[in-house]
């Protein structure tokens, strides 16, 4: 790494090929994915936290229940990082960008000069305005958040969970299993209305139930005070609940401050094309920031998941070497819930028909999406198979008559083969 001492203001000057503003899983991607299809040049890694770019998805599953040790949370480790020539900046944030200069300057008053610039920001969880101290108010975006709700399963009685998505539910499947006493507040009138239609809504709250969770539904929190070692909830409809603890998992936003700043286009995410660039030829950006066309769905789309975080970094890389490898993703996402693995293909928004395959009552079945009798979205329980032949499907922009669907004994792979050869 070159490094200038700047006798006029004592700052550290650093000339990279490729800076990276953020060190989650795009973030970290995108410099491994470099690596990978043979660039040389210099990378330079900046995130917030003090740990090294890692997977987000566990900390609400496997990692919050004890079952993940933190180091298997990591992309990579520090040994790869070193031996790769990333030079991973941590606990450092970006506070602007000079584009005409090709700068960027961080907190601790260092400029570092980059060639290529990728914005990998990421999101932010949604806040709730309350009344009383963050003590015992917990929200999950981070490892530090992680540990911190982990320590309250140990010594908490009562917690409320404001929220029934992923992560609302998620959490609950966890902590009840300790013999917690969870309450789940939502404003809407089912769970994960956002991606499941109400069937499937109602299956898992049904699980829920059965687990001991409960709900209340169609009501919002006006303010959350402490209450001596506890926390009061003010519902919308007039009730007051006393609990030990509060979560809150109302969505997230995606973290595009900087980008505002710096002038780059924005709408529900820093705006982008099939490769990543945003407004500016220098500045990439990649994940959960993102808006992006989507050519699937023929519309800009904004995701908040895994798979579209790594494979945006794929296409990214690519474009900073000069071998574009447009983004063309079907979109998926997953849920673990006790015994049930939820997995989504696919966008079921403007679906006006669903067909479920299989037996809800064995907790393993496919809820089949479709808009104009083609298939645009999966939802599998426990079904690994028909997840897999579900993508495929969509991309395909299959065509199957509603009873050849719901016909557990139709062979939807040899149904793809037949209309791919």
């Amino acid at each position: 790494m070159l490094s200038i001492y700047n006798k006029k203001n004592s700052e550290i000057e650093m000339s990279n090929d490729v800076v990276i503003i953020g060190a989650g899983h795009a973030g970290g991607m995108t410099a491994i994915s470099l690596r990978q299809q043979d660039y040389h040049g210099l990378i330079t890694l900046i995130g917030e936290e003090a740990y090294l770019p890692y997977q987000r998805p566990p900390l609400s599953k496997g990692f919050l229940a004890g079952e993940i040790e933190q180091e298997r949370l990591y992309l990579k480790t520090q040994s790869y990082f070193e031996k790769n020539n990333i030079h991973v900046i941590k606990d450092k944030k970006v506070l602007n960008i000079d584009r005409d200069n090709k700068n960027v300057f961080l907190s601790d008053r260092k400029k570092i000069e980059y060639g290529k610039l990728v914005m990998a920001t990421g999101s932010v969880p949604n806040k709730i305005n309350t009344s009383c101290r963050e003590t015992n108010l917990y929200y999950l975006r981070t490892i530090t958040d992680a540990l911190k709700i982990q320590q309250a399963l140990k010594n908490k009685n009562k917690i409320t969970i404001i929220g029934a998505g992923y992560i609302g539910l998620e959490i609950a499947s966890i902590a009840v299993k300790k013999n917690i006493d969870i309450t789940i507040i939502e404003m809407e009138d089912r769970v994960m209305s956002r991606v499941l239609c109400p069937v499937v809504s109602n299956f898992f709250q049904k699980k829920h139930e059965a687990e001991g969770v409960k709900f209340k539904f169609n009501v919002s929190v006006v303010d959350i005070e402490d209450s001596h070692n506890q926390k009061q909830i003010k519902c919308s409809d007039g009730t007051v609940m006393n609990t030990d603890a509060v979560v809150i998992g109302v969505g997230i936003k995606p973290n595009v401050e900087l980008a505002i700043d710096s002038g780059l286009v924005c709408q529900d995410g820093i705006v982008v094309d099939e490769n990543g660039q945003t407004s500016d030829e220098s500045i990439f950006a990649a994940g959960d920031c993102t808006n992006h066309t989507n050519s699937f769905y023929q519309k800009r789309l904004r995701l908040e998941s895994v798979h579209n975080a790594v494979e945006q970094a794929k296409s990214v890389a690519a474009s900073i070497i000069g071998e574009k490898k447009p983004y063309h993703q079907v979109p998926w996402f997953w849920s673990d819930q006790y015994n049930l693995k939820l997995q989504i293909a696919g966008i079921s928004h403007n679906h006006d028909q669903y067909i479920i395959r299989g037996s809800m009552e064995e907790e393993k079945f496919t809820v089949f999406y479709l808009q104009k009798k083609k298939i645009i979205a999966v939802d599998t329980i426990n079904n690994l198979k028909e997840f897999l032949n579900g993508k495929k499907l969509i991309a395909m922009g299959a065509e199957i008559p509603p009873e050849a669907l719901q016909n557990k004994d139709t062979n939807l792979k040899e149904w793809i083969k037949q209309n791919t050869d």
